[in-house]
């Protein structure tokens, strides 16, 4: 990792970006600090001991209970005179709009982890070397994908991994906003920038003894966030430059990720650009990790759409399949009209997926579009393909083996699934197992 030296409002650099290297970093630390590794400049500082008034200490008592006292008054809407950092109290409205409450703390949990991604990969490396450095601090270090979903965590205090496995801040929870409130990593990922949460400015009444540094992962070639790589300690621990460093750490992986193009990677750029200016409408490309959509496409699929669509696409080219495929997707109904391999050295690489947006007839998956509009929301919303996975998956069956049983890939099982939750308006496999047992016995929509 590069180091810093962090001055009071001064920019600083690290080598790699701009004249001296790194991409000039604002900070508001007021005292310069040796040119040393994060492990002697946050041991030097201590957590609240060393240097008084140089970096910012732990929450005190009193500044606890303004905080709460504060969220207390905002919740009853009663207002308060009692000072909240805006992008807190931002966050606070986000979530109060949710219909979260304090005292409610249930993270959602899915254990099936994908192994290997491509962000994975590329924080590896990133992660060996912080975890290395951060211990002996009383911090921990933490991976997200784009949905706040853990996927890697390192700590080496047996006290702090305690602490973290009874608030759930581990592999396979979502530490969303929707989820679990204000906090550095659904925060981060809330407002696509880099967020501190302290103590008390945690949402959730379980979160108020810790602190935590986010910063979104951006993946520059597709402008898209990929995930968060987060500090977090306990809130008597916390210091200034828990933020600088999280965001260090998310600038070495997105480097990594763009040193890592690979030449198939280059091709479909390549590739799409050409496409780009000989095609109107929307236009994707999609690949087994990537996804490049034309202005017009971005506004019919999410990043949430690429494993469904690259499994279409793969299953359209493998047969020979000619027909027009429509299909359910996160912004809703579309039309794949064309389908092309992108190929490198007579090797399937990619594909080149010509859309239309479906507005006002329903998506029938399996044949042509039907006459009536699909709801948006409530059962009757699901497609075919939908109603099979919730029906295995209320079965008891995992996503990988839906995924056999319907010759899918488990990632295209588990975006069916997201896209499930999101009409039913669920969060857990218990409540969507509950809904498909209500709607077989009364033969009545299970849901609005």
């Amino acid at each position: 990792m590069c180091p810093y030296r962090f001055v009071g409002m001064m920019r600083t650099s690290a080598p790699g970006r701009g004249e001296g290297g790194c991409e000039d970093m604002e900070t508001n630390l007021v005292d310069p600090l040796p040119a040393t590794g994060l492990q002697e400049q946050l041991v030097a500082l201590g957590p609240a001991r060393v240097r008084a008034g140089r970096v910012h200490n732990g929450p005190t008592a009193r500044s606890e209970r303004d905080l709460r006292e504060a969220l207390s008054s905002f919740l009853s809407g009663s207002g308060s005179a009692r000072p909240v950092r805006a992008e807190i109290a931002k966050s606070w409205r986000r979530v109060a709009s949710r219909g979260l409450q304090p005292e409610r703390f249930d993270p959602p949990y899915d254990s099936e982890l994908e192994q290997g991604s491509r962000l994975e990969r590329a924080a590896a490396p990133v992660m060996d070397q912080l975890g290395d450095d951060l211990a002996g601090t009383g911090s921990s270090l933490l991976l997200t994908d784009e949905r706040a979903h853990v996927i890697d965590r390192r700590v080496s205090d047996p006290h702090l991994e305690a602490r973290l496995d009874q608030i759930l801040l581990a592999p396979g929870f979502y530490y969303a906003e929707d989820g679990v409130g204000t906090n550095g990593i659904g925060s981060a990922l809330a407002e696509r920038e880099a967020a501190f949460v302290r103590g008390g400015e945690h949402f959730a009444d379980a979160l108020v003894d810790m602190a935590c540094a986010g910063a979104p992962i951006t993946d520059h070639r597709e402008g898209r966030v990929l995930g968060v790589i987060d500090i977090t300690c306990p809130a008597t621990s916390a210091n200034s430059l828990m933020l600088p460093f999280a965001k260090q750490a998310a600038w070495e992986i997105e480097q990594r990720l763009l040193e890592g193009t690979s030449a198939i990677e280059r091709v479909l750029h390549e590739r799409f650009l050409n496409a780009r200016r000989h095609v109107k409408g929307p236009l994707a490309l999609v690949s087994e990790y990537t996804m490049m959509p034309n202005p017009a496409a971005a506004r019919i699929v999410a990043p949430s759409d690429h494993v469904l669509l690259w499994d279409w696409a793969s299953r359209m080219i493998a047969t020979g399949e000619r027909s027009k495929r429509d299909l359910s997707l996160a912004h809703g109904a579309a039309v794949i009209e064309a389908c092309e391999p992108v190929q490198d050295g007579g090797t399937m690489v990619g594909a080149l997926i010509q859309l239309r947006a479906l507005e006002s007839h329903a998506c029938g998956e399996d044949g042509g579009v039907s006459s009536a509009p699909r709801p948006t929301f409530g059962w009757s919303s699901l497609t075919e393909s939908e109603h099979s996975v919730a029906d295995l998956v209320a079965e008891g069956l995992t996503n990988r083996e839906a995924a056999t049983r319907l010759l899918l890939s488990p990632h295209t099982v588990d975006a069916h699934l997201r896209h499930i939750y999101r009409k039913l308006g669920i969060r857990s496999r218990v409540e969507l197992a509950r809904l498909v047992t209500e709607h077989s016995q009364s033969g009545a929509p299970a849901a609005s």
